[in-house]
């Protein structure tokens, strides 16, 4: 099957494996950190990584040398998808088996599965026997917070106990405080007044007093009633994007030879469902225009590595540039929610001038 395949259709199946395991990692990472946060993995992501690992197992097959059955490569293939076949049928013991003698033979995602498998495992058991299982991290808080109260009730207890000792100890308090009471709540006598008459009349005013008029107060105008009346709007907040991540490498005009290309990012505080996404790689050809694209990709690691079949795939479909930036995604790269970097490029296979 692997011989039918052209050269140009071959190369488009194993960049798309490589797309699929870049998926499945992503996925893979997603799961341990639902697994260390919250202890429950949704349905729906864990039918999202079986759907990956089912079409990576199509290409594969699609790939793979029918006379070859005796390499490491074919032995970690074929006991990978026999584990897999266990682990639908409910029999986790025989496929954690399976998925060792396949990580022995370093497949790529026998370890994220034993891990998986272990999970599911004791969760099973769990609901059988009702048990409740509290994350680590809850079970750490919760500990604290008992800690500190019984810390606090004690600190509580021992001043009681020394503002007794002390006022036990002093007999003069008592009497102190009733001298102090008694100066405070004496009755106060009131003060004489005396009135002082003269014996000379006071004289009364002769002259009529004259009525003054008395100015109306100005009547207001419409724009004063109206800006009056008119309450004044709030301002409504706006959220913050996210800065754009800061790029360690490549640098900006790297001109492709061969290998592997490595972004790196500069470590950021994420949230667990935070992502360093490549959410930009588009291809243009020598008249500058757009005729390729990849996917996003994403990493909660500041590091995304994008194997070399992605750029000889761009490379054979004659693409010269390659413009890629970087923002962070909140679940997946489809969800970003920062600023996004500043466009970079990649000479294919030397640089380019725009």
């Amino acid at each position: 099957m692997a011989a039918e395949l052209s050269r140009e259709m071959r190369l488009r199946k194993q960049a798309e494996l490589q797309s699929l395991q870049t998926t499945l990692t992503s996925l893979r990472e997603r799961e341990a950190s639902y697994i260390e946060a919250s202890a429950n993995i949704p349905i729906l992501f864990s039918q999202q990584i079986d759907d990956v690992r089912h079409q990576i197992a199509e290409i594969e097959n699609l790939l793979a040398d029918e006379d070859d059955t005796v390499s490491s490569a074919a032995i970690a293939r074929q006991a990978y998808a026999d584990a897999f076949s266990a682990e639908r049928a409910g029999d986790f013991s025989k496929a954690a088996k399976l998925y060792k003698r396949a990580a022995r033979y370093s497949h790529p995602d026998a370890s994220q599965a034993i891990r998986s498998i272990r999970y599911r495992e004791k969760t099973q058991k769990n609901r059988l026997t009702g048990k409740i299982v509290l994350p680590s991290s809850q079970t750490r808080s919760t500990g604290r917070l008992f800690i500190w109260v019984a810390a606090v009730i004690i600190l509580i207890l021992i001043l009681v106990f020394v503002v007794n000792g002390i006022l036990g100890s002093n007999p003069q308090t008592a009497s102190v405080t009733a001298q102090v009471t008694a100066t405070a709540t004496a009755t106060l006598t009131p003060a004489l007044v005396q009135l002082i008459v003269p014996d000379t009349p006071t004289p009364q005013p002769t002259a009529t007093a004259t009525a003054t008029a008395t100015p109306a107060p100005p009547t207001p105008t419409a724009t004063e009633i109206t800006s009056a009346a008119a309450p004044t709007a709030t301002p409504t907040a706006v959220p913050t994007p996210m800065p754009a991540p800061r790029i360690i490498g490549p640098s900006d005009g790297l001109v492709w030879n061969d290998g592997a290309i490595v972004f790196e990012f500069e470590r950021q505080n994420l949230d667990f469902d935070q992502l360093y996404c490549l959410n930009t790689l588009r291809g243009y050809d020598s008249t500058g225009t757009e005729n390729w694209s990849y996917q996003p990709v994403g990493s909660q690691k500041p590091v995304i590595v994008l194997d070399a079949n992605v750029f000889r795939v761009a490379k054979v479909q004659g693409m010269k540039c390659i413009k890629w930036s970087a923002a962070i995604g909140k679940g997946t790269c489809q969800n970003i929610i920062g600023q996004s970097t500043v466009e970079r490029i990649i000479g294919l296979p030397r640089p380019c001038d725009f």
